[in-house]
């Protein structure tokens, strides 16, 4: 399924965002006072949701058809390391995880990643939610490394127990 976002909008400082940021993302509420901070100037935005199900989500947003940003949740076993899943493990790279990544839990943030690991009951289990984050590699915003690692800290955070809602783990 494919979502297009349009709206007039933008700033005087030269740059343009000629859409509206939305408020939900993969079917989970999300602030777009957090999410506005790490969208990138455009005039078109669309949300491709690409295999959202039980215990997972998977969507990506472009804008003006480059990738912008992308989410991918899952319901994670208690000694599951979500830095050694092979999709995770290519995105975030070899040296991201924790050296004990099966025990870990929290939030890890670098310069185009956020990873959150938060313990929740699924379907009466004990289990793991993990939430990854990743910025669009063509020009991803906030341009200050610190101000990108700051704004992902703030979204993975006010989007993380939303998602956990959506997915049932609490």
């Amino acid at each position: 399924m494919l979502l297009a976002v349009s709206a007039c909008g933008g700033g005087d400082d030269g740059g343009r965002r000629g859409y509206s940021v939305p408020d939900r993302l993969c079917g989970v509420e999300a602030s777009g006072d957090t999410l506005a901070p790490l969208l990138p100037d455009g005039e078109k935005l669309a949300e491709r949701d690409s295999g959202s199900a039980p215990g997972s989500l998977r969507c990506a947003l472009t804008v003006d058809g480059r990738p912008a940003l992308s989410v991918v949740g899952d319901v994670l076993n208690t000694d599951a390391d979500p830095f050694a899943r092979a999709d995770w493990y290519l995105r975030l790279g070899k040296d991201a995880g924790p050296k004990d990544g099966v025990k870990y839990r929290g939030i890890r943030v670098m310069d185009r990643f956020a990873l959150a690991v938060k313990e929740c009951t699924y379907q009466g289990s004990p289990r793991k939610y993990a939430v990854l984050v990743e910025l669009g590699e063509f020009k991803p915003v906030p341009k200050d490394v610190a101000d990108r690692r700051k704004a992902l800290k703030e979204f993975i955070n006010g989007f993380v127990p939303s998602a956990l809602k959506v997915q049932s783990c609490s």
